[in-house]
């Protein structure tokens, strides 16, 4: 219907959308009809059709007026006296469609000439073997009409209910009031049905405060009762027309309405009467409410039923085209007939605003009065199966006006003062828990509410108490241990009967457990204090009572749970047995050891105090370590390590190593320092500029002599006088990199030479204290043979290609290009020099092939989850125990470029650390 309706040419900028092309271009497009999905649309539509059957209102008066009053957006529900009219009004409704471009499909009839005049392919699937001849058509299938099935045959009304009880487990609010919802009856139909249905439902909504916690089984009964009664409505039918084809004199229309304490309801009906004085009824529609959860009383509620009803007929009379030659409203409510007929404004607010508007929709003399056993409304205000009457009204209907029930509304009087008296309550004994364990957070916590409760009790009973002091004289009085003992039992035994009601019964009754029952192994008995009690086999040992019959309790039970929490914390989150050991002391409780184990995973302090920190995954190497084909120590790593004694003259000194490692070939420069000062750190890296060139990168941790050289290197490059100096160390300046602090493993690039180094000197050093120059000795034969390490696979024979070394970059070693011979001093510089280069790219060209390969493996993958910033943490140091780890909140995170957090900012009482992420243990902070 939509497409066929063009946009006007201003109006189709409100309609622009982008396209993708496959060739990957952005187009803009404007949609030139009406699109589905704007609310402009259903609309626009309807006064199109409306205003094409306008036109055509001179030509073909009784297609026009039934398109416009007929139709519900894009269906046609028309109904006629005879099949001659019918296929006249369906053959014009398809020809002033056809005029604006709209073709009706799936035409279907009950009566299968009406449809001789519309073509075969537009009628609906399933109804194609329609004979126009009219040789017996049959209709196979029914038909959705506005959501209500028809079926054409028979002409009537079909229900397909298709719910089942749910299980035991699923059985909660959630999945009855989804059960509920999917019984669609517009009409009302099924009234007393859905009724009895939101009755249960209402009742369940007061039982159960949670959606997904099964409902009681005391309520399954009726429930299981409801499921069985709605189904059985699928083989019912209800006919579609109103009357039959005969002429009628009178068409009465009457609306019954009733209320209970439970809902309210009313239906109306249509009443033929015939030449002949013979009836017909019909059903129209109906309605019905539940009470509301706020008491009200039965007149109330039976003024409410009235006021429906009032509604309900209006309704009727503006949608149907027949009007009524009269209206009449039944009730069984003698004081809401007083009302009607009395003035409202002397009423209360409630009763006068609702009087005021029955008044103004009917008179007085439209209502009378009908006995309870006839009155057909009631039948949906009940949790009764509705009987038939329900589809065909009433019998005395049927029958002459005379013999209707009396008196009606102008005869009946009631006295003022019974207007609005309360029903009379009836004594409903509910079963239901004061106090839900799930509500409170500890045992101690619910014992002492229930304690208060018990204490309130007992001081109502307690008279003299009562009157000797008040509450505002007295102040909140201590509890007593009576109470607290009274609470605790009464929790336990709740708590009994929610997880063993069919063991009591059997018990109370004195017959045999089930077979199936958990408690069969422990011989329960009901004791004289009201506790289920297990009877083993020690009950003549000199113990105490608990001991010899513990309390039989279920540990998944919430109250239980919170009981074995406060053992839990009793026993200052100890080991599981420990709280198992002292449990077992009194109470005899299943699944006692996994619920403990699971109270003590689910503990906030535990799981707090064993926090570790998760690992994050290994990141890609940094770029640092793969620049191939750059001068060797061009990006440096450096760190110390000492302090090594020396003997100068007869005193002995301190000194240190600063070891930098180049982070390509892995080779290593070993310098001498005197001290961890900033001066000493820059003299040393100015003897490696020295000696193996300025490096581009410097990659340390934080060491204080580092911060403070990286400073004043800054400030020394400043300094120079010279301006070709000055200018080469602007474009070469040093970029100085830190390390978090506490994080050796991302510095395993020099960490790992450290120890061999060391390991050398424990070999080699012999002395305590050696003289400077031997040390410096040592240091640069070990360096020679560190840097003679292979790199790559260490061939099995001579004739194999000798292993790569950091050596083979610095030295050039193993050289196999022969020397040239020659006098020409210059071409023997030139051949050297390319020498040399063919060199460095054999060697590069082996380190990309030989050791680049070695690189590629990364270590076992780990799922963690990143700290986020506001995470309260822990900052693990193996330095210090673990209750006085500091604990901070993370204030910035550094994410690697594959979105992994390995660096955080922690705000603690010392101020902000900066940590690896590796060394923060999370703490959990969820309810």
């Amino acid at each position: 219907m939509f497409p066929q309706i063009r946009v006007r040419e201003d109006d189709r900028d409100c309609q622009r959308y982008l396209w993708f092309s496959p060739e990957g271009n952005l187009k803009e497009f404007r949609m030139s009809s009406l699109i589905f999905g704007a609310s402009a649309s259903p609309f626009t539509a309807i006064y199109i059709k409306n205003r094409n059957a306008k036109d055509f209102q001179d030509q073909y008066p009784e297609a026009a007026k039934s398109i416009i009053q007929d139709h519900y957006m894009d269906d046609f529900l028309g109904s006629v006296d005879c099949p001659e009219e019918a296929a006249r009004l369906a053959a014009d409704v398809l020809h002033v469609h056809a005029q604006c471009g709209f073709e009706m499909r799936s035409w279907v009839s009950n009566v299968p000439e009406a449809l001789k005049y519309i073509p075969a392919h537009l009628h609906k699937e399933g109804t194609g073997n329609i004979d126009l001849n009219l040789d017996g058509a049959q209709v196979k299938s029914d038909v959705r009409v506005l959501g209500l099935h028809w079926n054409p045959q028979d002409d009537t009304f079909n229900f397909k209910v298709d719910v089942d009880p749910p299980l035991p487990s699923k059985f909660t609010k959630r999945q009855v009031l989804r059960d509920l919802m999917r019984i669609y009856d517009p009409l009302g139909f099924l009234q007393p049905k859905v009724t009895k249905g939101k009755i249960l439902f209402q009742r369940t909504w007061r039982l159960v405060d949670s959606w997904d916690v099964p409902l009681p089984c005391s309520e399954r009964a009726q429930w299981d009762e409801w499921y069985r009664d709605i189904k059985s409505v699928n083989a019912c039918k209800v006919p579609r027309a109103y009357k039959v084809f005969s002429t009628f004199v009178t068409q009465e229309l009457h609306v019954f309405t009733d209320a209970s304490e439970l809902a309210y309801a009313c239906v109306a009906y249509w009443r033929f009467v015939f030449k002949d004085g013979t009836t017909h009824l019909a059903f129209i529609a109906s309605k019905s409410r539940v009470a509301p959860l706020k008491p009200a009383s039965i007149p109330r509620l039976e003024l409410q039923a009235a006021l429906l009803g009032v509604r309900l007929a209006q309704t009727i009379c503006a949608e149907h085209r027949g009007h009524a030659s009269r209206r009449v409203f039944w009730s069984d409510s003698k004081t809401v007939l007083a009302w009607i007929r009395s003035d409202s404004r002397k009423y209360k607010a409630f009763v006068s605003h609702r009087l005021g508007e029955i008044a103004e929709q009917t008179q007085v003399n439209e209502w009378r009065w009908v006995p309870s056993a006839l009155n057909v409304a009631d039948d949906a205000t009940r949790l009764c199966t509705s009987s038939e009457r329900w589809w065909h009204g009433p019998s005395f209907l049927r029958e002459q006006e005379e013999d209707w029930p009396q008196p009606n509304a102008t005869q009946n009087t009631c006295p003022e003062n019974e207007l609005e008296l309360r029903p009379r309550e009836k004594v409903q004994s509910v079963n239901y828990i004061f106090l839900s364990a799930e509500r409170f957070s500890n045992w101690r916590r619910l014992l002492r509410v229930a304690a208060r409760v018990f204490q309130f009790t007992r001081l109502l009973r307690d008279r003299e108490a009562r009157s000797a002091d008040t509450l505002r004289s007295c102040g909140l009085r201590p509890l007593l241990a009576c109470d607290v003992r009274n609470a605790e039992g009464f929790l336990l035994k709740q708590a009994q009967r929610d997880a063993f009601t069919e063991e009591l019964t059997c018990i109370q009754l004195g017959k045999d457990l089930p077979k199936r029952s958990r408690l069969r192994n422990l011989d329960p008995r009901l004791a004289e204090d009201g506790f289920l009690r297990a009877c083993g086999r020690i009950s003549t040992v000199a113990a105490a009572p608990d001991v010899r019959n513990p309390i039989i309790l279920d540990g998944r039970h919430p109250t239980v749970r919170l009981l074995i929490t406060d053992h839990h914390v009793k026993a200052m989150h100890g080991h599981n047995e420990t709280v198992v050991n002292q449990l077992r002391q009194k109470y005899a409780i299943l699944h006692l050891r996994p619920t403990v184990r699971y109270i003590a995973a689910k503990c906030h302090s535990c799981r707090n105090r064993k926090a570790q920190p998760a690992t994050p995954p290994t990141g890609d190497l940094p770029e640092e370590r793969l620049q191939h084909h750059h001068q060797p120590f061009s990006f440096v790593g450096l760190d110390y390590f000492g302090p090594l004694e020396v003997t100068v003259k007869r005193s002995r000194e301190k000194r240190y190593v600063a070891l930098f490692t180049c982070l390509v070939t892995r080779a290593i420069h070993l310098e001498v320092v005197g001290s961890l000062t900033a001066d000493s750190a820059i003299m040393a890296i100015r003897r490696l500029i020295a000696r193996r060139g300025c490096p581009t990168k410097i990659v340390s941790d934080n060491g204080t002599a580092f911060t403070g050289a990286s400073r004043l290197l800054k400030e020394a490059w400043m300094e120079v006088e010279h301006t070709k100096v000055r200018e080469f160390a602007a474009s070469k300046q040093i970029e100085w990199q830190f390390i978090p602090p506490a994080a050796p493993s991302m510095g395993g690039a020099w960490e790992r030479l450290v120890r061999s180094v060391k390991r050398c000197l424990s070999v080699v050093l012999r002395e305590k204290a050696p003289k400077e120059e031997i040390l410096i000795t040592l240091l640069a034969e070990i360096e020679y043979l560190i840097n003679s390490r292979p790199l790559t696979h260490v061939p099995v024979t001579h004739e194999d290609e000798p292993a790569l070394t950091p050596n083979h970059f610095l030295l050039r070693a193993n050289a196999t290009l022969p020397t040239p011979e020659s006098s020409d001093r210059d071409l023997i510089c030139r051949l050297g020099w390319k020498k040399a280069v063919r060199l460095a790219d054999e060697f590069w060209t082996r380190w990309v092939k030989e050791y680049l390969p070695n690189l590629v493996p990364r270590g076992p993958s780990r799922e963690t989850n990143n700290v986020k910033v506001g995470d309260i943490v822990f900052i693990c140091d193996g330095n210090l125990p673990r209750g006085v780890w500091p604990r901070g909140r993370v204030v910035q995170v550094f994410p690697g470029k594959d979105g992994v957090v390995r660096v955080a900012d922690v705000r603690t009482s010392a101020g902000v650390l900066r940590r690896p992420a590796r060394k923060l243990a999370k703490l959990d902070l969820s309810p």
